[in-house]
């Protein structure tokens, strides 16, 4: 059974799709849903300053704010209350310990073709405990459609 999603959130377009599929299965379900989304990354940090563009990470965090407010929204359309962490570091590690902290059961993630995605793939899926559901950028044409039995 489903209690918990933890959906992995930033503004690719499979990132979105993800987050949207989660709020589905959530409704469908009757679970919980949490959001999260990495603004920091370092090497990027590092890069950005010394092209002397100080407020970017600023720039980041407000970018996040503004994302998870929309994704909330969608998810309150639906009678969801949801819990959201803008978290910073490594993506795939702060993912899994959010994951662990929160109790989930199936962490949603979109899987972004051209590899800008805040979060390494590969490393959420060797290391965590619980189903992950990769989510991919194309468009089907619909909607996703979410069943579940509960067994």
């Amino acid at each position: 059974m489903i209690r918990q999603i933890l959906a992995v959130v930033d503004d690719s377009a499979a990132a979105l799709r993800a987050a949207q599929l989660a709020i589905d299965l959530a409704s469908v379900v009757g679970a919980g849903l949490t959001l999260v989304t990495v603004v920091e990354d370092h090497v990027l940090d590092a890069r950005l300053g010394a092209a002397s563009i100080p407020e970017a990470a600023e720039r980041r965090v407000q970018g996040a704010v503004a994302m998870m407010t929309r994704i909330t929204a969608r998810a309150s359309l639906r009678g969801l209350q949801t819990h959201q962490e803008i978290l910073s570091g490594r993506g795939a590690e702060q993912v899994l310990a959010t994951a662990v902290r929160f109790g989930a059961d199936l962490i949603v993630v979109g899987r972004d073709p051209g590899g800008n995605a805040s979060v390494n793939l590969a490393h959420l899926l060797e290391f965590t405990g619980v189903p992950v559901l990769v989510v991919p950028a194309g468009d089907s044409g619909a909607g996703p459609a979410v069943t579940y039995s509960g067994s």
